[in-house]
């Protein structure tokens, strides 16, 4: 479909925000570095926000035999107008860090800056809140698991 060329190069930080969508009004909040934590677990979401959460390491392998038509994406190594680089089989996925669980079928297409926001708002929702040890987007497998 697309040529996977670098036009524009901004990589995703999923750790370094400075929204704080925790309870409470008026001014302050939390500063960026405590606004979002990383996952103590493994977090892999597909392209619609479903989130699978591993306690313990587990080979790249291990979850594409339960999702075959799919391949893992490390969420710190995407970057605009580029394709979103495959986790390698044998890679072990590593605690803290959040995987897209991608069609094969985007593998030749470049990462668009709305698909990248949308990546970012749903994987931001499976973060916990530091504010009151509850994640911050509702209903979520992770969140249920968590409790």
């Amino acid at each position: 479909m697309g040529a996977c060329s670098s036009s524009a190069s901004v990589e995703m930080e999923t750790t370094t925000a400075s929204v704080n969508k925790g309870g409470g009004g008026g001014g302050g909040g939390a500063p960026a570095s405590e606004s979002f934590r990383r996952p103590s677990s493994i977090m892999v979401m597909d392209m619609v926000g479903r989130i699978n959460e591993y306690k313990q390491p587990i080979p790249a392998r291990n979850v594409l035999s339960e999702n075959p038509h799919y391949y893992l994406c490390n969420s710190e190594s995407v970057h605009i107008g580029t394709c979103m680089p495959r986790v390698p089989d044998e890679e072990e996925l590593l605690a803290g860090r959040i995987y897209f669980l991608v069609p094969l079928s985007h593998s030749d297409t470049p990462l668009s800056l709305p698909l990248l926001c949308d990546l970012a708002v749903k994987a931001g929702s499976a973060l916990p809140n530091p504010n009151n040890n509850r994640y911050y987007g509702q209903g979520k497998k992770a969140a249920d698991k968590r409790r």
